[in-house]
């Protein structure tokens, strides 16, 4: 930990011994952040954080990213921040780490994609902080504009807010030349795993209760409350190559982005490591279920050079033999993945 980083976790902690209400006044904790987050029905249901729920939520990150960035990093932070409790906070923990931030969304209105290259170029941003399926379009973007990502100044991209496979994490950052790394939240938790130096993601259980229904792979439940969120969750006896004795939690999807297989429940991120391996790939990818068969969209760099009916045919097959399970195979080029069926 740097003096600057240890000096901000030190007023962290006293922010939190600052709060004049406790359990023993019998007066509600004081809130910070409101939000929504969809039910299983897609309605939007409000959530709330404390004030020292925010805070410790904040300490937790900022120790993860705290050994990715530094004071000479210039960060874009293109994550949601409408009734979203992440942005907000992926913000203020770059502020706290003490680099840069360049904040600008996802709603595209100010900010769109071709603009937001011009920023890249003109800040040499050195950081990208967004999801998976946002660095692989505005790598897609660059390409198509002439550009290539590898040689821009980006060296480091945290991937948040969509589960991605160690596979397509690898495909977005040979895309950049970069490093890649990725956080897990919830709606209403946006930090409950974050990253070790061999890239597993380990559960902030200092202060979370975290339980899987199901068994060791299913929907998390973080405090007694559904999350609507599958994952797998290693045993207390399951060390990480890291040593540290936080156990390692997979983050598998939606709840509704998964099906039961023969051997159990079969999420996207299962179908997603089977695409992926295939190498001539592009890191687009989009997986949706209806009606019990996962409908896949992904990209190759030049569709005319790949014979995308036999490549279609294969991980149809491979997710057929792999997995147990039917699914419908979109293949398109990159160029033309913003019409590609989701």
């Amino acid at each position: 930990m740097t003096t600057s980083l240890a000096t901000h976790y030190e007023q962290f902690l006293e922010l939190l011994t600052r709060d004049p209400r406790t359990a023993a006044d019998g007066r509600e904790p004081l809130r910070a952040r409101y939000g929504e987050r969809a039910d299983p029905s897609g309605g939007s249901q409000p959530v709330v954080l404390t004030r020292d729920e925010w805070i410790r939520n904040q300490i937790d990150l900022t120790l993860a990213l705290g050994r990715l960035l530094t004071e000479d990093d210039v960060v874009v932070s293109a994550v949601p921040y409408e009734l979203s409790f992440i942005g907000a906070e992926v913000d203020r923990v770059i502020e706290m780490v003490g680099a840069s931030v360049i904040s600008v969304g996802t709603s595209g209105t100010i900010c769109p994609m071709p603009r937001l290259l011009g920023l890249i170029e003109q800040y040499e941003v050195t950081a990208l902080v967004c999801s998976p399926s946002f660095a692989a379009e505005l790598a897609g973007l660059a390409v198509s504009l002439g550009k290539r990502p590898a040689d821009s100044t980006i060296r480091t991209i945290v991937c948040v807010g969509e589960a991605c496979s160690t596979e397509r994490l690898d495909r977005v950052g040979a895309a950049w030349a970069a490093r890649t790394s990725a956080l897990y939240g919830t709606p209403s938790t946006p930090t409950v795993a974050v990253a070790c130096d061999h890239g597993a993601l380990h559960l902030c259980d200092h202060r979370l209760r975290a339980e899987v229904r199901g068994g060791p792979r299913g929907e998390l439940i973080l405090d007694g409350t559904p999350t609507g969120e599958v994952v797998e969750l290693w045993p207390a006896d399951r060390r990480c190559d890291c040593g540290s004795p936080s156990r390692v939690l997979v983050p598998l999807g939606s709840v509704a982005a998964a099906v039961r297989g023969p051997d159990g429940l079969v999420s996207a991120l299962d179908v997603e490591r089977i695409v992926f391996g295939h190498r001539r790939l592009a890191p687009h990818f989009a997986c949706a279920v209806r009606d019990g068969t996962f409908h896949v969209a992904c990209a190759v760099a030049d569709s005319d050079a790949v014979d995308t009916g036999a490549m279609r045919r294969a991980i149809r097959g491979g997710i057929d033999e792999a997995l147990g399970v039917e699914a419908e195979v979109t293949i398109v080029g990159v160029q033309d993945w913003s019409t590609a069926p989701s």
